[in-house]
């Protein structure tokens, strides 16, 4: 099956461009839908990718690269998708989204007098909102693990400037600043900035702006893991004119690579219910790149230069998605549960086609879930990973047995403590024996377990077991599912 799979994908792969197709909504065609290949995102590309727009018809004709294997296929209002080349042949139905709409960043840059802002402006602007196919942004990785569902557009910029915070500026002094901040909001009408309620993602407004970013200059800790440099974060911040209200906000430098940027954004997004999945001990497996809230913010790492800026073209541009769980039930408190084809199994066993996560849901299960018998609330969660959209990116361009394919994780929410990692989610390693990786490494000790996945293959490994929990990965396709087969001792 594996060969019959790889030999299709060369045959497509020869014969893909150009390549004619027919978008639908299930009935008829469906107009004004922008389709175009799947590459790795980068923040500056080398040039323009090939985009078509479908006709009256639905139709679109569009000339692909030998490698190009997936079309990205979007429309406001409709749920987004990732196509493989196997389907290509037949039409392409998608589906409304009836949760779309748009959330606006209240953009603050901070100027200090003894450090101006070095990042011209239209750069910043092309780093968060840029919706260019194949630019790697904030608006474009959100609007992509969303599916569809939420457009980052710019709402106010504004430029402050201060005197009352002096080099050296460290991070215990990023509060004082962001009040400083604050205080010059009091008054503020935020219109079309305050479209949705913080904490539940509902499009309600909830009188504080969508998104508040704070952007100072300066190189990012994060990455240089120099301690005179800040560190991104989100915050919860007391309204100094009112104590008892407070308002999330972002504060971070503007050479923070696009990867902290949307993790402290899933911070803020449902006021702090999206915990941080790692360990900063390092003492035990947590999620590795498989999350954005772990080492997946690094995705995307060509080299390693702590020392030198700037990170933002080769360090932390192609973060990975959330995990199913972070996505369907922590991310704004489960406002996009409906993204997910999430089946729970009651019984001991089971058997069928896994969905890659990153797809419209459609027929197959997309999330496999199994209480954990040995603690009460504590589950398994398998899930279908390829290397589409943003989780192109590699560390160090490495890529091997184990980079794709089925993720198996124990998950307990009740270690989610905001502000204290306790390492809710552990990924099962289907490599456990592999060396460490040489340089780049992450930050921060941060597990990588890039090889994580089981798959069918050389050097896979098809078979796991986690406690009472066994799988097997039976057979994949060329759409890139999985059939997989799990049980599950309750004894």
């Amino acid at each position: 099956m594996l060969r019959a799979f790889a030999l299709g994908l060369l045959a497509t792969a020869l014969t893909a461009a150009p390549v004619q197709g027919r978008i639908t909504d299930g009935r008829q065609g469906l107009p004004g839908v922008r389709v175009y290949p799947d590459r790795l995102p980068r923040v500056s590309p080398a040039g323009d990718l090939p985009v078509a727009v479908t006709d009256a018809q639905g139709r679109f004709q569009l000339d692909l690269e030998a490698e190009d294997a997936v079309l990205a296929v979007e429309k406001d209002g409709w749920r987004r998708d990732l196509v493989p080349a196997a389907e290509w042949g037949r039409e392409i139905v998608l589906h409304p989204e009836p949760a779309f709409r748009r959330e606006a960043v209240f953009l603050v840059r901070l100027d200090f007098t003894d450090e101006p802002s070095r990042l011209p402006d239209g750069a910043l602007r092309e780093l968060l909102f840029s919706r260019r196919p194949g630019v790697a942004s904030a608006a474009n990785y959100l609007y992509e693990v969303s599916k569809g569902a939420l457009s980052l557009v710019e709402g106010r910029f504004l430029k402050m400037r201060s005197a009352e915070h002096p080099a050296p500026r460290r991070d215990e002094h990023k509060a004082a600043m962001a009040r400083w901040v604050l205080e010059r909001l009091q008054g503020e009408t935020f219109g079309d900035c305050d479209r949705v309620n913080n904490r539940t993602g509902e499009s309600k407004p909830d009188g504080k702006p969508d998104h508040l970013w704070i952007i100072t200059p300066g190189h990012p800790q994060s990455i240089t893991a120099d301690e005179s440099h800040l560190k991104a974060v989100s915050l919860l911040a007391p309204l100094p004119w009112s104590h008892n209200q407070r308002w999330p906000l972002l504060f971070m430098t503007e050479e923070v690579p696009l990867g902290n940027i949307v993790h402290e954004a899933f911070h803020a997004m449902g006021e702090h219910r999206v915990d941080d999945l790692y360990l900063e001990s390092g003492a035990a497996l947590t999620a590795g790149i498989w999350d954005l809230m772990d080492g997946g913010q690094y995705r995307g790492w060509d080299r390693s230069h702590p020392d030198q800026g700037p990170w933002v073209e080769d360090t932390g541009y192609s973060p990975s998605h959330p995990m199913a769980w972070v996505r369907s039930e922590l991310w704004y408190r489960g406002h996009f549960r409906s993204a997910l084809h999430h089946l729970a199994v009651g019984g001991r066993s089971w058997e069928g086609w896994l969905a890659p996560v990153s797809r419209a849901p459609g027929e197959d299960p997309q999330w496999l879930t199994l209480a954990d018998p040995r603690k009460k609330g504590r589950f398994f969660s398998l899930e279908v990973r390829r290397p589409w959209g943003f989780e192109r990116g590699r560390i160090g361009h490495r890529f091997g047995p184990g980079h794709e394919g089925l993720v198996v994780a124990t998950i307990d929410p009740g270690l989610l403590a905001y502000g204290d990692p306790r390492g809710p989610v552990r990924v099962v390693d289907a490599h456990p024996d592999s060396p460490e990786p040489p340089k780049p490494r992450l930050p921060l000790r941060l597990w990588e377990l890039d090889d994580a996945a089981f798959n069918l293959g050389p050097g896979e490994n098809p078979k796991g077991r986690s406690g009472p929990l066994a799988w097997e990965v039976l057979e994949t396709d060329a759409r890139g599912r999985m059939r997989v087969k799990v049980s599950l001792d309750r004894r």
